[in-house]
C-alpha cells in the first residue's frame, strides 16, 4: 500500500512530467514521445528513480489512447530507459540520460517489433558474445558468472528473483566478451524480455536452465570458443513465452537446429 509521502513524491513527478510534456498528438506518437522524453530527461524534468503515473492517468494527461502509450512505453524499456517493477510500475532507470546521449541511430523506436524478433536478434548476438567471452574473460568475470549461477540455485523458489540472477549471468557474458555492443543490447533486450523469463522460469525446469547453464560456463573456462556458441545457441531456444499465440513467424528452424545439437 502506498503511504502518503509515496503519493506525495509521485504527484511531484507527475506535475513536473505534465508541466514539461503538455498535450501529445496522435500523429507520430511514438516518435514524438521519444524525442520530448528525450528532452525532459537530459533536461533534468524527471530524475533517476522517479515512478511514472499509472497508465489510464498518463493517458489521460497526455490526451493519448492506453493502447497507443503502451506501445511507446514499449520502445522506452526496450531503450533501458524505463525499468519494469513488478506490481509497482515504470521507473525511470539509472541511467536513463546515458542510454538517451547515445548516437539516435541505436535508439530506433521498435514500432511493430514482435517477441519472435527480438528473440531472434537476442540469440544471433548472445551466441557470439559467449564465443567472445571464451577467448577474452577474465578471473574476476567467470566469477561472477559463477556467482550468479549460485544465486540462481538459491532462488529457486522465487522466480523473479531467480530470473533476476538468469539475467545476471547473461550480462557477465556480454561484459566477458570485451564487447561493449554486446553489453549494450544484452542489457537493453533484458528490459522487454525480463516478465516473458519470470514466466518461463516459473513453467519450466529449472534444473534443466541450471545445467545449460553450467554447460556455457564450462565451455568459456575451456576456451572453447565454438563449444561456447553453441551451447548458448542450444540454451536460448525459442519458447511459447517469447512469442505468443500472434506472433508473425516462429522460429521452428532455430528450435530443430538446437535440438539436433544437444543431441549430437
Amino acid at each position: 500500500m502506498r503511504t502518503a509521502k509515496d503519493r506525495k513524491v509521485q504527484s511531484a513527478s507527475l506535475e513536473r512530467l505534465a508541466t514539461a510534456m503538455g498535450p501529445i498528438r496522435n500523429e507520430g506518437l511514438t516518435e514524438h514521445l521519444v524525442r520530448r522524453m528525450k528532452e525532459i530527461i537530459l533536461d533534468g524534468v524527471l530524475r533517476p528513480g522517479d515512478r511514472l503515473p499509472p497508465e489510464r492517468e498518463l493517458s489521460v494527461m497526455l490526451n493519448v489512447s492506453r493502447s497507443s502509450l503502451r506501445q511507446a512505453l514499449k520502445v522506452f524499456q526496450v531503450m533501458g530507459v524505463l525499468e519494469v517493477r513488478q506490481g509497482s510500475g515504470n521507473y525511470l532507470s539509472e541511467n536513463a540520460a546515458a542510454v538517451l546521449r547515445e548516437p539516435q541511430g541505436l535508439l530506433v523506436p521498435l514500432n511493430g517489433v514482435s517477441f519472435a524478433e527480438l528473440f531472434e536478434t537476442r540469440r544471433a548476438i548472445e551466441a557470439e558474445s559467449a564465443a567472445c567471452a571464451a577467448k577474452r574473460a577474465r578471473r574476476r568475470e567467470l566469477d561472477h558468472m559463477e556467482e550468479a549461477m549460485r544465486k540462481m540455485k538459491e532462488a529457486r523458489g522465487d522466480f523473479a528473483k531467480f530470473a533476476e540472477h538468469d539475467a545476471a549471468f547473461h550480462r557477465a557474458i556480454a561484459v566477458a566478451s570485451g564487447n561493449v555492443v554486446f553489453e549494450w543490447f544484452v542489457t537493453l533486450i533484458q528490459q522487454i524480455l525480463m516478465e516473458a523469463q519470470i514466466s518461463h522460469a516459473r513453467t519450466s525446469k529449472l534444473p534443466g536452465i541450471l545445467d545449460a547453464h553450467r554447460r556455457i560456463l564450462d565451455a568459456i573456462r575451456s576456451r572453447d570458443s565454438e563449444r561456447a556458441r553453441q551451447e548458448m545457441l542450444s540454451h536460448l531456444v525459442l519458447s511459447e513465452h517469447y512469442t505468443g499465440q500472434t506472433a508473425p513467424f516462429e522460429l521452428r528452424g532455430f528450435a530443430a537446429d538446437a535440438t539436433s545439437t544437444a543431441k549430437d
